[in-house]
């Protein structure tokens, strides 16, 4: 959407220059630079565990370049006249990342198979706090509503980056896989975004900190599915969770940085699991 106005009227500035200004500014950020510093360490570890030495840092890199693709085209929906980049106001935020933070220690009791049932009565007790705050919470509901609302064109050619390649290579069944997958992919996305990035900005006032953190916590929510892969090796499944899960959470914050909308990122995330 170059040379387009924003809704406000205002004129974009040149895409190569919005681009270096936003890189420079992320290479300022210390918890940005130590997320890459944590991601090139789970990526030598990859390397070492696999045994696959540089021809297992090349996959690491190919995956890197698809993720990176993505992350462009994440950042590229705030140059959409319609994206709405301002923080949405949130409500008793210090309670609802309380409860976020118990449903991921609810889940992690369940998919580590350490207390399931116990995790399971933690994750609806998390669920119903965090509602409950936004209930409570002045006008949150009339804002929830709009944001879940909000025009998803600007995420129009992420999702068409994600789904065409799929579709062309699973043929016609790709369609009903996406749908069934789209509530898990909802789910996630909004649970991930509004429940746990959206308050934990508010009560850090930094989003590059918060993106880090929320990534992190839903890489390591993977780490116990990624060992059935990594042969029950518990270091390469944090490491795989490290360069790919992690990764796709830090997208995920950065595409709902550039376009407060975290409908279409759920559809994204469903089109990627089909």
């Amino acid at each position: 959407m170059d040379g387009s106005l924003r809704a406000d009227g205002a004129p974009l500035p040149r895409l190569d220059r919005a681009l270096a200004s936003d890189l420079r500014i992320a290479l300022r950020s210390p918890a940005i630079l130590s997320f890459a510093l944590l991601e090139v360490l789970a990526a030598a570890t990859i390397a070492v565990r696999r045994g696959a030495g540089a021809a297992g840092l090349e996959s690491v890199g190919l995956l890197w370049l698809g993720l990176g693709a993505l992350a462009f085209l994440a950042w590229w929906a705030g140059r959409h006249r319609r994206a709405v980049r301002s923080r949405d106001p949130v409500g008793r935020a210090g309670q609802r990342v309380t409860a976020a933070v118990a449903g991921v220690v609810g889940i992690g009791l369940v998919t580590w198979g350490l207390a399931p049932a116990v995790g399971s009565a933690v994750v609806v007790g998390a669920v119903v706090a965090w509602l409950a705050a936004a209930v409570l919470g002045r006008g949150d509901r009339d804002r929830l509503v709009t944001e879940l609302l909000r025009d998803p064109r600007p995420f129009l050619p992420l999702l068409l980056l994600i789904a065409l390649p799929r579709a062309i290579a699973s043929g016609p069944g790709y369609g009903l896989a996406a749908l069934l997958a789209l509530p898990s992919g909802l789910l996630q996305q909004l649970a991930f975004l509004i429940g746990l990035f959206a308050p934990l900005e508010a009560i850090l006032g930094r989003t590059d900190r918060a993106a880090v953190l929320a990534a992190l916590a839903f890489g390591s929510l993977h780490v116990p599915m990624n060992m059935p892969q990594a042969g029950g090796d518990i270091v390469l499944a944090a490491a795989n969770a490290i360069v790919f899960q992690a990764s796709v959470g830090a997208i995920a914050c950065l595409g709902y940085v550039r376009h407060r909308a975290a409908v279409p990122l759920g559809v994204a995330h469903a089109l990627a699991i089909a």
